[in-house]
């Protein structure tokens, strides 16, 4: 049976212009009907990602497909002004949205009967809650915690859940004791009866932890594409791909955006053929169209605030938050108050006192508009000839940025593991694989001997966010920085920031490039603030034994766009030999069980043809690994975890366990970070390291893992 397709009730568009963007609105419903195993649901948005029309999509078919959670849609408006407002607002509408889907009638929603009128349309399972809040609307019942508990009360009292799809809290900034009304929507998750979804801008912070989050960002470019084509056909507008491909880069895949050049294209009778009638609907959609309304909306309602950071952007420099006031007239709470509500709406970064503005494409446009000093039709020439004039290089930067190799997501999966080393140091790859194969570099890589060992990355971002006065040197996805540390002790002392920049060059790179980008991304990594970095270089054909000498010189490295699919197989975990042969055991801590452990890996050495004397010593190592897990971890599950991982030319032994790391306990027993000969510990550590032919200890987050390596002898 096909699921009956839920129809319009809070959502301004039909359901289908959600098609391309199904995976995020089917998180989002899972989420808000069944809680997805959390109650308290944090949702993050990007500026015009849509997000507000995916919960209210969200609130349409928890309300069309099911009857057992009641939804409730509220959006914090900046008109609330003050806590207790917003508060008796959202009695009201969770109220009447309440009584509509016990009604089943979402027409009721629309029509907005008063509080006297509702009590009358309350079904009679309902009629006691629904008199008791609405008695409380009526005798004007302030108090903020027991407005915002009203939906858990009804889900109570109706033997039903209740969903709150809180909406737009960054408003919260701009209200008179915001915070208060986010802290006890935050509370109502405390209820099995209830699931809340607490949705703001990216950049807002809500204190409370939340159990599950959400980043909903702006549709890919592909995804983005789509809607077009969608509007295209709605509209029934002519559209040529280029021209799409430029609506969708000039306004930062914004849905909403797009559908709105594509509509005014419909309005204006001009088609969407040429670039030049995109500049034209795009200046007056900017000028006195729907983009205008939302920006306007989005900056509120002060007089001269756009004017003035129309100024910034001329100047194209940070701005003390203290001039801003100084230019309107205002100080103190309501200085905070704006600048508080900009960097909530995410129109300004604030670093400490001082400001700069958004590099949102759009947004950048409508504030250069807004000096007051021209007449409408000469500010929508200005603009029209400006958007025709950067189409080009917009659409280069997009080529190039489609072409990029992608590396934010390579630095993200950087996790203190070791790999080859081949697979990221150029100088390597060049002597030893460079004109072999991409067969036989697969098949030679993972038994290189020579390993590189990769920091443990938390956080990576484009380089532009750290670091605001570099984004015009660089598209953001070819220079980036991955935060993190060198190895997993997570020390402060290890603290490290990956800065990668993907360079053009036809040929191996030479040194004057090399040095040239070593200076502009230190400059990059002093302004942001980074207190140890490492640069990262990748070109499309490596480099030059010059550049790799002043790469080594400056603590950097270089790769080539070619190395780059190798790492990202090995990463992705793909780039296992075909022919290895995987075990897997666990066994508990004590009662001398390292000899069952010491059983299977003799027969898998067996299998795989090594000698007895090499199988011995496997077998040593392996008991010395075992005793040392139970010795030192204090292991909260007490269990050891085992895999033995036979290939062609060599067996590997990896021993996990839980508990304390071993690296945490050398240093507690050795200041100068080396284990003592003396030690049972070090004594173990050196005895593996004499019979197996390599031995690494890594820590993990919870514990430690050995991995020992036996080649076999040919």
């Amino acid at each position: 049976m096909t699921p009956k397709r839920p129809q319009k009730i809070l959502a301004e568009h039909s359901s289908e212009r959600l098609e391309d963007r199904a995976e995020e609105a089917e998180k989002l419903y899972l989420a808000a009907v069944s809680g997805g195993g959390a109650s308290h649901v944090r949702v993050k948005g990007t500026p015009g990602a849509g997000l507000s029309e995916l919960l209210r999509q969200t609130y349409d078919r928890l309300f069309t497909e099911q009857r057992f959670v009641i939804p409730f849609y509220f959006a914090l408006r900046r008109e609330d002004g003050t806590a207790v407002d917003a508060a008796r607002r959202f009695v009201y509408e969770f109220l009447l949205q309440a009584i509509a889907f016990r009604r089943n009638d979402p027409k009721l929603i629309a029509a907005s009967p008063d509080v006297r009128e509702l009590k009358k349309l309350a079904p009679l399972p309902d009629v006691d809650w629904v008199k008791a809040i609405s008695e409380a609307i009526e005798s004007d019942d302030r108090s903020l915690r027991s407005a915002i508990a009203s939906p858990l009360r009804a889900a109570t009292e109706a033997g039903l859940r209740v969903c709150v799809i809180a909406d737009d809290l960054h408003n919260a900034a701009v209200i008179e004791d915001g915070s208060l009304v986010i802290d006890r929507l935050a509370k109502l998750a405390a209820s099995d009866r209830s699931t809340i979804l607490l949705a703001s801008r990216r950049s807002f912070d809500i204190p409370q932890p939340s159990e599950r989050t959400f980043l909903i960002d702006r549709p890919t470019v592909k995804a983005a594409v789509q809607i077009a084509d969608q509007a295209a056909r709605e509209y029934q507008v002519e559209i040529t791909e280029s021209v799409r491909d430029l609506i969708v880069a000039a306004t930062d895949r914004r849905p909403g955006f797009i559908r709105s050049i594509i509509s005014a294209s419909r309005d204006s009778g001009f088609d969407l053929t040429s670039y030049r009638n995109a500049a034209r609907i795009y200046s007056g959609e900017l000028t006195d169209g729907a983009i205008a309304r939302s920006m306007r909306g989005e900056l509120g309602d002060h007089p001269g605030l756009a004017a003035a950071l129309g100024s910034a952007i001329a100047a194209n420099a940070p701005f003390k938050v203290a001039a801003l006031g100084e230019r309107l007239g205002i100080t103190g709470d309501e200085l905070r108050r704006v600048s508080d509500q900009l960097a909530a709406s995410e129109i300004i970064d604030v670093a400490v006192e001082t400001a700069t503005i958004s590099n949102d494409l759009v947004l950048r446009d409508f504030l250069s508009l807004a000096d007051g000093r021209t007449t409408r039709a000469a500010a929508a020439a200005s603009i029209a000839l400006r958007f025709l004039r950067n189409s080009p290089s917009l659409m280069a930067r997009e080529y190039r940025r489609a072409a990029a190799v992608g590396l934010s997501d390579l630095l993200s999966a950087f996790d203190g593991r070791e790999i080859p080393r081949g697979a990221i140091d150029y100088r390597l790859f060049r002597d030893r694989y460079k004109g072999i194969s991409d067969a036989e570099i697969r098949t030679q890589l993972p038994a290189d001997a020579d390993l590189f060992s990769l920091p443990q990355i938390v956080q990576s971002s484009a380089l532009a966010d750290f670091a605001p006065q570099f984004s015009d040197q660089i598209e953001p996805e070819r220079a980036v920085a991955g935060v993190g540390f060198a190895d997993r002790s997570y020390r402060t002392d290890d603290e490290i920031v990956w800065i990668a920049a993907e360079l053009d060059s036809k040929l191996e790179a030479d040194p004057g490039l090399v040095r040239e980008w070593i200076v502009r991304l230190d400059e990059a990594a002093a302004q942001a603030g980074f207190a140890n970095h490492r640069v990262w270089l990748v070109t499309p054909e490596g480099f030059s034994p010059g550049a790799l000498e002043l790469l080594t010189e400056r603590g950097g490295i270089g790769s080539s766009r070619r190395q780059l699919g190798f790492l990202r197989a090995i990463l992705q975990g793909e780039a296992a030999d075909a022919s290895a042969s995987e075990y897997e055991l666990v066994i508990p801590i004590g009662d001398e069980t390292e000899l069952i452990a010491v059983h299977a890996v003799e027969e898998v050495a067996r299998r795989a043809e090594f000698p007895a004397k090499a199988i011995n010593q496997i077998k040593t190592a392996l008991v010395e690994a075992c005793i040392n897990a139970g010795e030192h971890s204090l292991s909260p599950d007490g269990k050891i975890y085992l895999k033995f991982t036979s290939f062609d030319d060599r067996l590997v032994l990896t021993v996990s366990n839980r508990g304390l790391r071993l690296a945490d306990k050398v240093r507690e027993t050795a200041p100068e970070n080396e284990p003592s000969a003396d030690t049972r510990r070090g004594w173990g550590l050196g005895l593996m390291r004499n019979l197996m032919d390599d031995v690494r200890v890594e820590s993990v987050d919870d514990g430690t893992r050995i991995v020992m390596t036996k080649l076999r002898s040919l």
